[in-house]
């Protein structure tokens, strides 16, 4: 008897599961965009972040040639 008033014979169980899986693809969209969206923001960070990590090397490099120079006349 407890069972056919947990069930409905009217379809509410498949619009109930139907709403669930709208949302499960809803919340799978916004996070596909979301980790999309900040890869690509990493990817041009890390390439500026390249950029500056190179000059600081040429500009250490530099600095010790001179000292060198320096210090061995």
């Amino acid at each position: 008897m407890v069972f056919f008033k947990l069930t409905s014979k009217k379809g509410q169980v498949s619009m109930e599961i139907g709403i669930l899986v709208a949302a499960a693809v809803a919340v799978a969209a916004i996070a596909a965009y979301s980790y999309a969206k900040n890869a690509k923001a990493a990817s041009v960070d890390w390439s500026s972040e390249l950029s500056e990590t190179h000059n600081q090397i040429e500009l250490i490099q530099n600095n010790s040639i001179n000292w060198s120079s320096i210090n061995s006349s």
